[in-house]
């Protein structure tokens, strides 16, 4: 099969999203099949995925750590042209819930394709988080969604992901949470869960290398420093905590200078170490080597990405979140009693001063592993090309179009 993706974002930029694309890009292509995938342009790549000169960039702009671009006439011809030199696309994945999904949508309906969307992003929580003027921006987003999807009365994020999911012949969700919210906006056909997958050769080779030794504990925080991301919150439950242990973190984003700035307020600026971007590759490394890989978000995330590749590289996590714990492990998750600083700065101390203490680390998990992701995808395509052949001749099929 030939996988046309769409996504929001560029592919070799930093983000959870992006990894998660190009390792379905890579199993997928180990498995025979070829992927092109359609994006926003930009200038600005990390490794280890450089882009693929087969893809088709959008024109974009680039605002922060976003890029930003839309949908209609002009891009649809872009499109086109662009996937008119490459053999014909079997299959639109929709990978991404602004201008990448517009496009996906309308280049899959002008080609009478079948498209299976996976709904990333939590946007009625994201797009305040990133962007100024969040009712403003939620107006422009849904007459966007009723110029660029033909659809009427989007008043609402509810409205607004029903477009898209009653045109959509498999709906995807990367986590159980956030697959009873887009059930909560009325979505009533079947939503598979298929979470973010983790690299199967990179984890193997990690899990056979003896740790690291280290002074102390390591508590890592990977990820976009960015408000919403909540680090300063665990800045300050470590101080609270008052634990022997270092804090390692990986990533970058706009909210850098304030977290330095936050730890030395706090007095911890000795024991907090700032690496940067680096390659997916060291932050995978730096997690089996910590003592536990910690997230601090509340109600953001709409799935677990690096806590899913934590638990796969044998790293227990301690987590703020409950939702995101119940896709994990139970073995592997030490969960705040609440949302406060307090619960927070109670779950790192009995972490340090108990559970590391004690030495007993649970087995790494293959529950997330990409291979199984990967077959689970080949279904959902075949069961999507099967829906949509029916949508097109119901008399041959009663009329259901309903995934079961």
């Amino acid at each position: 099969m030939h996988i046309g993706f769409f996504s929001d974002q560029h592919p070799a930029t930093l983000g959870g999203l992006q990894v998660s694309l190009e390792l379905q890009r890579k199993y997928l292509q180990r498995r025979g099949h070829s992927v092109t995938v359609c994006a926003p342009n930009s200038k600005h790549t990390t490794p280890p995925f450089p882009a693929e000169t087969n893809d088709v960039p959008l024109g974009a702009v680039r605002v922060g750590e976003h890029s930003f671009t839309l949908a209609g006439t002009r891009f649809d011809d872009t499109i086109d042209l662009a996937f008119a030199s490459k053999p014909p696309v079997d299959c639109v994945h929709v990978q991404g819930d602004l201008w990448g999904a517009w496009n996906g949508y309308r280049f899959a309906a002008r080609h009478d394709l079948p498209l299976v969307h996976t709904m990333h992003t939590n946007i009625e929580v994201g797009l305040p988080a990133i962007l100024p003027f969040p009712r403003a921006v939620f107006r422009l987003l849904f007459s966007a969604q009723q110029r660029f999807l033909n659809a009427s009365k989007v008043r609402s994020i509810a409205d607004y992901t029903r477009a898209f999911a009653e045109r959509a012949d498999i709906v995807i969700a990367p986590s159980t949470h956030f697959a009873q919210r887009l059930r909560g906006y009325g979505i009533d056909k079947e939503i598979w869960v298929v979470p973010t997958g983790v690299d199967d050769e990179l984890i193997q080779a990690l899990v056979s290398e003896p740790r690291a030794p280290r002074k102390r504990p390591i508590l890592l925080w990977p990820g976009r420093i960015s408000q919403e991301k909540r680090i300063s919150d665990f800045f300050e439950a470590f101080h609270q905590a008052s634990v022997d242990a270092d804090i390692h973190v990986y990533g970058s984003g706009v909210d850098l200078i304030n977290a330095q700035k936050r730890a030395a307020d706090l007095g911890i600026a000795n024991r907090v170490y700032f690496f940067g971007a680096v390659s997916h590759q060291r932050v995978l490394t730096a997690m089996r080597n910590a003592d536990a890989v910690v997230q601090s978000s509340l109600g953001y995330e709409t799935q677990g990405l690096t806590v899913y590749e934590a638990v796969s590289v044998g790293t227990p996590v301690i987590l703020r979140d409950r939702n995101i714990a119940a896709d994990l492990p139970a073995e592997f998750s030490r969960v705040a009693a609440n949302e406060s600083i307090d619960a927070f700065a109670s779950a790192i101390r009995e972490f340090v001063q108990f559970e590391h203490e004690a030495g007993v680390r649970p087995k790494p998990s293959n529950q997330f592993a990409q291979s199984h992701q990967t077959r689970r995808l080949e279904t959902l395509y075949r069961e999507a090309w099967s829906i949509h052949e029916k949508s097109a001749f119901p008399e041959q099929s009663g009329g259901n179009q309903r995934a079961a």
